[in-house]
C-alpha cells in the first residue's frame, strides 16, 4: 500500500507524531513517503492508496500559515475518492483546541474524500508513552480501514511475517 504523510509542525510535536505514524505503518509493510504541507501539490493526493495529514493549530484555533496554500489547494483539486485520515497537536489550555485538522478533515471531505472519522489529537503535554501508543494505534486504525482489512487479517500478516504487534518507534 502506498501511503503520503503531509504534516506541519512548529514545536516538532505534530512531527514527531508523524515520524512515529510512519514508522509503524513502514513495520506492516506499507511504502511511506512524508513530507511537510508546504512543500507539495494537494493534486498530488490522488497517486496515494491512503494519505495522513497532520497539522497544529494556530493562534488559538486559526490553520497554521505554511498549510494555507495546502488548505486553498485542496478545494481546486481532485481529491474524489482519496482515503484520507487526519492527526495533529494542540494547547488544551485554548477555549478552542484542534480546529485546524477539523479544517483540512472537512474540506477534504467536501470535495470527495473518503475521510476516516476517528482524528487523532494529541495534547502536546501528553507523556511520551501515551503518545507513541496512541500514534501506533491510530495508524494500525487507519490501515485497517484503508485496506478495509478485518483486524485477525491484518494480526494474521503479522504472524506470518514475523512482525511484532509493537514496533519500537522514533523516541519523542
Amino acid at each position: 500500500m502506498k501511503v503520503f504523510i503531509g504534516y506541519i509542525s512548529l514545536s516538532g510535536n505534530t512531527e514527531k507524531m508523524a515520524v512515529i505514524i510512519k514508522d509503524r505503518l513502514a513495520a506492516c509493510g506499507c511504502e511511506v513517503e512524508m513530507e511537510r504541507l508546504d512543500t507539495i501539490e494537494a493534486d498530488t493526493l490522488k497517486g496515494y492508496d491512503l494519505v495522513l495529514i497532520g497539522s497544529y493549530t494556530w493562534n488559538k484555533e486559526e490553520l497554521p500559515y505554511e498549510a494555507m496554500e495546502f488548505y486553498e489547494e485542496l478545494g481546486q483539486a481532485d481529491v474524489h475518492g482519496v482515503k484520507a485520515a487526519c492527526f495533529g497537536s494542540d494547547d488544551l489550555s485554548y477555549e478552542n483546541t484542534y480546529t485546524a485538522i477539523d479544517m483540512l478533515l472537512e474540506k477534504m471531505k467536501d470535495h470527495g474524500a473518503y475521510v476516516y472519522e476517528e482524528t487523532l489529537k494529541i495534547h502536546q503535554k501528553t507523556t511520551t508513552y501515551n503518545q507513541i501508543k496512541m500514534c501506533e494505534n491510530f495508524a494500525d486504525q487507519v490501515l485497517m480501514w484503508g485496506n478495509k482489512r478485518k483486524k485477525w487479517r491484518l494480526f494474521s500478516r503479522r504472524r506470518v511475517l514475523n512482525i511484532p504487534h509493537y514496533v519500537k518507534s522514533a523516541s519523542l
